[in-house]
């Protein structure tokens, strides 16, 4: 393929050159030999796709599917006319009134509502009787237990759904975190399947248990771990305690995080540890420590970090998420840090960071990210590539940036492209047209 006379991001710019791409990947011109179709991309910004660092795609299809509390009414959600078999409602910042709490648990179907950040939910009296739960308001694991009642195909379109919203806004490859009710044989065939490149990171206690490996375009090489909750829920386990609950929040790593990191290290599986707290991001820091991994592993948002933790940040990947601090501005009174969200510092001091949304918990536009990363400091060719090349890096797929030896994962623009959708998107060379 010749991709002729387009205005192809360098790095720091745009410049008018022709892309040669063979085998998916671009080539140097002098190296070209295939007779492939030529695509004229007059007039058009050429800019690589780009890599969500962080993100659940079948999470961002489910709020495409279900309900979203900070759009719809609560009424109307839980209407009697509301005709499905079940409902999911996501987006609250304090749980609704008990008026309509009641109301909920008189519907005789299973009904749960999910805090904005995904780490507390509120389940219906149906449900919790289904569960053999003792409380309707859970938190953490618990909720997983929750997915697993609402069955694969539910997922299945989800995780189609969840993929067509990435490909719209120019994202050609995701770090996902899928492995929460869908069974594992039903994933592993949607990642075959996948359109989009993702770097699966299988959120397991046991990943002996499964296979890892290539599956089609995506591959399955993470394993994911949750260090602690969510500073929105108060669950981010902090050193001092939170000035409204007086709680530290939960160190909620599984009993036989050693046997995984032995694990992990064993076989090259990357752990992707979900830190927000400084607390959890000290025990973490030295448990690996204590383990003298060999690996390059990551760690994922990082929102707090006491300052003597700060300098080992540079033996870890890092996924972080700039539009964070602007979203959590009116929580920060009620914790008590150090550093916090110091991502333009971590970038500064040479650290490998990454950007991403941590959709469906965010908008899945890559543009609200970088909007927000320039209000923090960094360049726009700086949060390009944080956005683009960085990420893909982590997980060791050469991608992200247009030059020879890259996979020719990008987007056709009209017009600029941090103000417009693309108008094509192509993956390995190949344009991705809508299933």
């Amino acid at each position: 393929m010749i991709v002729k006379n387009g205005l192809v991001w360098n790095g720091r710019s745009f410049e008018k050159k022709d892309l040669f791409i063979q085998n998916g990947q671009f080539v140097n011109a002098n190296n070209y030999t295939e007779a492939g179709p030529v695509v004229d991309a007059t007039g058009l910004f050429v800019l690589p796709g780009f890599v969500d660092s962080h993100a659940h795609i079948i999470g961002t299809g489910m709020k495409i599917l279900t309900h979203d509390m900070s759009k719809e009414k609560i009424e109307d959600i839980l209407s009697p006319n509301v005709k499905e078999n079940f409902i999911i409602a996501r987006g609250w910042e304090e749980l609704p009134e008990n008026y309509y709490l009641q109301l909920a648990n008189i519907i005789q179907k299973p009904i749960i509502l999910v805090r904005k950040c995904g780490h507390v939910a509120w389940i219906n009296n149906y449900l919790k009787s289904k569960l053999n739960y003792k409380e309707n308001l859970i938190y953490e694991s618990a909720i997983d237990q929750v997915w697993k009642y609402f069955g694969d195909e539910f997922y299945e379109n989800a995780f189609r759904i969840g993929q067509k919203e990435f490909l719209k806004y120019g994202v050609t490859q995701v770090h996902s975190d899928d492995f929460h009710g869908i069974s594992f044989e039903s994933l592993k065939k949607l990642l075959e399947k996948s359109q989009i490149r993702v770097f699966e990171k299988l959120c397991t206690n046991e990943p002996w248990k499964y296979e890892f490996g290539e599956f089609g375009m995506s591959k399955i090489k993470g394993i994911k771990i949750y260090a602690d909750g969510s500073l929105g829920a108060r669950t981010a386990y902090m050193f001092q305690p939170y000035v409204d609950t007086n709680d530290f929040g939960l160190f909620t790593v599984p009993e036989n995080f050693d046997e995984i990191i032995n694990y992990a290290e064993k076989n090259n599986l990357q752990l992707n540890i979900h830190t927000i707290g400084d607390k959890a991001l000290n025990k973490i820091i030295m448990i690996l420590e204590k383990h003298n991994v060999k690996q390059k592993h990551r760690l994922i948002h990082l929102q707090f970090v006491k300052m003597d933790d700060f300098g080992k940040l540079k033996n870890f990947y890092l996924s972080v998420q700039p539009h964070f601090y602007y979203e959590d501005l009116g929580i920060l009174i009620y914790v008590r840090y150090e550093l916090a969200y110091p991502f333009l510092k971590m970038y500064q001091s040479g650290y490998d960071i990454a950007f991403s949304t941590d959709s469906p918990v965010s908008p899945v536009d890559p543009r609200y990210v970088l909007e927000s990363a320039l209000k923090m400091g960094f360049s726009k060719p700086d949060a390009i590539k944080l956005y683009t090349e960085s990420g893909a890096r982590m997980a060791d797929i050469k991608a992200g940036k247009i030059e020879e030896g890259y996979l020719a994962d990008f987007c056709l623009y009209e017009g600029d492209p941090f103000t417009n959708l693309p108008v094509s998107v192509f993956i390995g060379g190949k344009e991705i047209k809508e299933e």
